[in-house]
Parts: structure tokens; C-alpha cells; sequence
């Protein structure tokens, strides 16, 4: 009987040393770039399809490639730290020529395709505590350090971009990730 308990015990610590190694696991550069092109392909044809399930459908789309299931109540804290680590290289390098440029960083496309209240809004920016990522990573722009921030401040500064975008939404996006994201502009991350 003792034998049982025992081998029980030993059981019950080896599936917990494993269940934590499984959630540590790193993340191979090579399953960031997979994803990030399942992003950002999702975000072209959602565009055109749905976009009003876009964030929700990015969302699963994440959490089945890093292994996380929405049941977990730990996922939103799990994507979020998977955002926070990894969204440097969440880089999409294909996409329409005349509305993106390519490379561009997946929260810069997500405006681009217009599709910032469904994605950000109804998704990665839908709730600071809850989510909250990190929306300083910097991308190299035509030589010159540049985040999110700089990308759209670069929209309103632009008379010509009212054609493109819907100006007064942008700026309440600027200031939703100012307050809440504690957004910088390159020349304040260096400071």
C-alpha cells in the first residue's frame, strides 16, 4: 500500500515538473517567423472576409502555435508575455504594395489594412491590465529607429493621409497607447 502512495506521489511531481517545462518551453525563431506569417496573412484575408472576428481569430491563431488553449485561465497572461517577448519579430514582409510597405510590423499593418478596431481595439489593446503589451518595439524605417508611436504620429502629420485614413480614429489610438501602453517614440526609448 505504502509502494502505491509512494509511486503515486512520484507520479503526481513528475506530470508537474512536466506540465511547467511545457508552458517554459522557449519559443524556436523559427516558430515566431511561422506565426508571424499566419498573422499577417490572416490579417490580409480577414480584411477582405471578416473582419469584424479578426482580433478573436488572430488571437486563436497565436494561442494554438505557442500551445495555449483559450480554456487555460492563464492565457491571456500567457499570450501576453508571448507578445512582450517576441514582438520585435512580429514582422510582416508580404502584403498589398499599394497600402503597405514591406517589411512592416504587425501593429503598423494592422492600421494600414484598417483594421485597427478589430484586431487592436477588440484585441491586443482591449484591456491594459489584462493585456498588457508592450507596444515600444523598434523597427528600422529608411535607416531611422521607429515605433509604433512614430509610425502614427507620422499618419496625423500627414495632410495627404486623410484620403488613406480615418484621422480621428488614429489619434484616439495615439492616445489610447500613450495613457494606457505607455507608448514612446524611439528618441524617448534612448533618453
Amino acid at each position: 500500500m505504502r509502494r502505491i502512495k509512494y509511486l503515486s506521489l512520484v507520479f503526481v511531481f513528475l506530470v508537474t515538473i512536466s506540465a511547467q517545462e511545457q508552458n517554459e518551453t522557449k519559443i524556436s525563431d523559427e516558430t515566431i517567423e511561422d506565426i508571424s506569417k499566419k498573422i499577417c496573412s490572416a490579417s490580409i484575408a480577414y480584411r477582405t472576409v471578416s473582419a469584424k472576428t479578426a482580433g478573436k481569430d488572430i488571437e486563436d491563431l497565436i494561442l494554438v502555435n505557442i500551445g495555449v488553449l483559450r480554456e487555460d485561465p492563464k492565457y491571456r497572461e500567457k499570450l501576453t508575455k508571448f507578445w512582450n517577448e517576441h514582438s520585435e519579430k512580429l514582422i510582416c514582409y508580404e502584403g498589398p504594395e499599394d497600402e503597405t510597405r514591406n517589411p512592416q510590423h504587425f501593429l503598423k499593418r494592422i492600421v494600414d489594412l484598417g483594421m485597427y478596431k478589430s484586431v487592436l481595439c477588440h484585441f491586443l489593446l482591449s484591456d491594459k491590465d489584462e493585456y498588457p503589451i508592450d507596444v515600444n518595439s523598434v523597427e528600422i524605417y529608411n535607416g531611422k529607429e521607429e515605433t509604433f508611436l512614430d509610425y502614427l504620429n507620422e499618419i496625423i502629420s500627414k495632410p495627404d493621409n486623410e484620403k488613406k485614413y480615418n484621422i480621428k480614429e488614429i489619434k484616439m489610438l495615439r492616445l489610447t497607447i500613450i495613457q494606457d501602453y505607455n507608448a514612446k517614440t524611439a528618441s524617448e526609448l534612448k533618453n
